[in-house]
């Protein structure tokens, strides 16, 4: 099972950057609809991390000086809504069967809230850069997001009714807890994969772990699925599978219904030894998913 001509998948673009934010007056729930819209303009190039020119040692400067004012004018506080958020229309079209190359945009976004206030957090845009770095404070029962390149309050957070989140005009779903040794941060496996699934050839069951591992589907051990699409002309959704981790070839996949359906890539078209043009092989594998 292996796939020779389709190119490595690009890495995800997440910028781990540690940043600070600074002292700034913030507006109340009442007042979202003032906040800062730069928070939603990507600082990152789209190149890999090692490619990135580094920021500027003053602006670094300032953001330390401001976290500093903010954690003399805040409470360290626990945020009780802790975890992994993506966006809603991307969560619902995951789960209502869409081709997850097409869900993928700028709207699209996700961020990791951690445990405690001021705590230094980043946004991340379609899944491919990395943007504004936030923080997020208490100010007598409500929570707040910070920028930290102006220190200002970009942002109001409010919980909404099955367990969503609003942050300013835009809903988020909680996928689960970040897991920073997997691809995506574990929102696909958490979001789609994860659980036991019937090999009904085998009269067994294989599961696919929120952590990326696989048990019981013959050799395989690990799978990744592929979430960024941006600049990859593929007409298929991909999901990389092999061995361990090292060792790990694309594949296509399609959920109808309860089923994961595995599929080899045949190359339709080459360019400069790269495929251009592809569409769904042989399939490998039809996994009904158990309840």
């Amino acid at each position: 099972m292996e796939n020779t001509y389709l190119r490595q998948m690009r890495p995800l673009y997440l910028l781990q950057i540690a940043l600070a934010l600074c002292l700034g007056a913030c507006h109340s729930p009442g007042q979202a609809d003032k906040k800062d819209s730069t928070l939603l303009t990507s600082t990152s190039n789209g190149h890999s991390v090692d490619s990135v020119n580094p920021r500027d040692p003053s602006v670094e400067g300032n953001d330390s000086i401001n976290l500093v004012n903010l954690k003399a004018k805040f409470e360290d506080a626990p945020i009780p809504f802790a975890g992994l958020w993506v966006s809603e229309p991307y969560v619902n079209g995951v789960r209502q069967g869409k081709p997850l190359r097409e869900l993928q945009g700028s709207e699209t976004s996700c961020i990791v809230i951690p445990a405690r206030t001021l705590q230094h957090t980043i946004w991340i845009y379609g899944f491919h850069e990395g943007g504004g770095g936030v923080v997020f404070v208490k100010k007598g029962d409500d929570y707040f997001t910070y920028t930290l390149y102006n220190g200002k309050c970009a942002d109001t957070l409010q919980t909404l009714a099955d367990g969503r989140l609003r942050i300013g005009h835009s809903n988020y779903i909680r996928i689960g807890e970040k897991d920073s040794t997997v691809y995506d941060m574990g929102v696909l496996e958490q979001l789609l994969f994860a659980g036991r699934y019937l090999r009904s050839n085998a009269g067994d069951t294989a599961v696919f772990s929120k952590n990326g591992k696989i048990e019981g589907l013959d050799s395989l051990g690990w799978y990744e699925p592929v979430i960024d699409y941006i600049g990859d002309p593929t007409s298929v959704d991909r999901i990389r599978v092999g061995r361990d981790k090292k060792h790990l070839n694309d594949y296509a996949f399609r959920i109808v219904g309860d089923t994961l359906m595995i599929y080899a890539i045949d190359c339709l078209q080459y360019a400069d030894k790269d495929c251009v043009s592809d569409t769904l092989g042989r399939r490998m594998y039809a996994l009904p998913k158990l309840k």
